[in-house]
């Protein structure tokens, strides 16, 4: 009996994770195919940015790990997904067919889409832009400094929460650690932190209660936010915004606007107006019912989160195992935020809360032991190469804390 074949495009979080849970089923033949030959641990770059920490220790190598998962690994980049034919191209290999797609592939940040960036802004988003910005800070003797998300723009294909700035974690991680570091230099007198969200508020992807919690600390910080700001440029020393309003920068540190992945962009009726793929709530495409997709890259996830991108993942998975085999449960889509947000050397604020969505949990928790936690958990994906801490003991702080 000849195997059917699931490709997955990308080897991040949500990837991963699917061949893990995927790889065991007989008569399946898993294809993960990325044009990085390392998977990136996203959450950890504001700690190689500001805390010196190793880009090494932030990305391992992809393909050792799916060959043990007993799958086979093409490192390439590919160009479209022909789907009517079940078909992907590449520009300098044979075209690879597929009997099921996952496509986890992301979203990009669109550094080029602000005017002046390359030349005079900075990011903690990449393995690439993290060093950047470390090299920046180490230069960096006073001035005021610029901190924010640049607008993100959306489809209306699939009904979900739209974000003006898609995650607001990372500019809240690097204005906490910025601050502790400059302390720690003792040039925090020297210099001014000012952020700026295109949102209606900042963190605008949690409830009242997430960012009551927040505000004394920002507060202690000596931190100025304003709401409703829209990035334009960056100049060498200042930041033009849309209102016409420019701000004095010795050093401007933005999260870049989302975009769609190229591939899906290329890919004719595989992406919704603005380059997300459109699923339904089991992560099944819209018009291709052989096309599930996880993570960022999907018009679904909102706010882009690797902890929605690995719930959507669970749920594509087992989707495609009832689809494989006829067994299973697949669970119903429950997005919430649940992430660890870093707040120096000694302390993280836990968050968990599905305001966004319609909820009643709103929840935040700072303490060094939150900031173990962090440590715990990158710790472990790195060394386990993609592995997550045991479900149970996900499900049961979840519940812990939904009920404090």
């Amino acid at each position: 009996m000849t195997k059917r074949r699931l490709v997955i495009l990308g080897g991040g979080f949500a990837g991963l994770r699917a061949l893990f849970r995927l790889s065991e089923i007989d008569d399946l033949e898993i294809v993960l195919v990325d044009p990085r030959s390392t998977s990136l641990m996203k959450p950890a770059l504001p700690e190689v940015a500001l805390f010196g920490k190793s880009v090494e220790h932030v990305r391992f190598a992809i393909e050792p790990v799916v060959r043990r998962a007993g799958a086979r690994f093409v490192h390439a980049r590919p160009i479209r997904v022909l789907a009517p034919e079940r078909r992907i191209e590449f520009p300098d290999r044979e075209d690879l067919r597929y009997d099921y797609l996952l496509i986890t592939t992301g979203a990009m940040k669109d550094y080029d889409a602000i005017p002046g960036y390359r030349e005079h802004g900075h990011s903690p988003c990449d393995d690439a832009e993290a060093p950047r910005l470390a090299r920046a800070l180490d230069q960096f003797d006073g001035g005021p400094i610029t901190i924010g998300s640049a607008r993100s723009e959306w489809g209306r294909r699939v009904e979900g929460p739209s974000l003006a700035a898609p995650c607001e974690g990372p500019v809240g991680e690097v204005m906490f650690m910025l601050d502790e570091e400059l302390r720690h230099r003792h040039i925090r007198d020297r210099a001014s932190i000012r952020v700026f969200s295109p949102g209606r508020e900042f963190f605008e992807d949690v409830g009242p209660t997430v960012r009551a919690a927040l505000a004394p600390e920002i507060e202690r910080c000596g931190i100025r936010v304003t709401s409703q700001k829209s990035l334009r440029a960056i100049g060498h020393d200042h930041v033009d915004f849309e209102d016409g309003e420019s701000w004095e920068s010795a050093l401007t540190i933005v999260i870049p606007p989302y975009t769609g992945n190229p591939l899906v962009v290329a890919s004719e009726a595989l992406g919704d107006e603005k380059g997300f793929v459109p699923t339904d709530r089991r992560m099944r495409h819209l018009d291709f019912p052989e096309i599930f997709a996880a993570g960022d890259g999907t018009a679904l996830a909102m706010p882009k989160l690797g902890h929605i991108a690995v719930h959507q993942a669970d749920i594509a998975a087992a989707a495609l195992e009832r689809d494989l085999t006829g067994r299973g449960e697949i669970p119903d889509y429950a997005p919430e935020i649940f992430c660890i947000m870093n707040r120096g050397r000694h302390d993280a604020t836990l968050i968990l809360s599905n305001h966004l969505f319609g909820g009643d949990i709103d929840r935040a928790f700072s303490s060094p032991i939150t900031r173990m936690l962090k440590w715990g958990f990158d710790t472990l994906y790195f060394h386990s190469r993609g592995h997550l801490p045991p479900d149970f003991a996900q499900r049961t702080l979840v519940e812990l804390l939904s009920r404090a």
